[in-house]
């Protein structure tokens, strides 16, 4: 029961990640998508969006006030169901689940920014470059591979 977890399916999006992912940063990327995708109608949301992104930025980096932590989660309370479209309502329910579960984390990289591996964090983009994962596909591929299509 997720709700008796303290969690719920909010967009009805379920993101998988694994202990080595730095939730700060997936969190702060999430955010500039919701700034991003913000239609700028609502107040709360055109400027809170824009809040939330900022200080976690600061937060990833450890360049952050520990007493932005809960100002970070008020700003997403003033945000959510204060909005017109339910945007507002998606981009503050991760800053809740942020704060709630992994506050410690945060505290953590406020206190010792230099403790923080960006490089090792980092999650990188797909480069273009082929796939390094045939032992992986052998065994679980079901013999199909990816085949590039010739040019037009």
């Amino acid at each position: 029961d997720l709700r008796a977890r303290g969690s719920g399916l909010g967009t009805a999006a379920v993101t998988m990640f694994d202990d080595s992912v730095d939730m700060i940063a997936a969190i702060r990327r999430l955010s500039h998508f919701y700034k991003h995708e913000s239609c700028g109608q609502c107040t709360p949301c055109r400027e809170g969006t824009s809040w939330l992104e900022d200080i976690l930025i600061r937060m990833e980096k450890g360049d952050a006030d520990k007493r932005e932590i809960p100002m970070l989660e008020e700003i997403s309370r003033q945000i959510e169901g204060h909005t017109i479209c339910a945007l507002g309502d998606a981009a503050a329910w991760p800053i809740q689940g942020l704060v709630r579960h992994f506050k410690k984390d945060i505290e953590d990289r406020i206190d010792d920014p230099e403790g923080y591996d960006y490089e090792a964090a980092f999650q990188k983009a797909w480069s273009g470059d082929p796939f390094d994962n045939d032992a992986w596909v052998q065994e679980h591929g079901d013999g199909l591979e990816y085949a590039k299509q010739a040019a037009a």
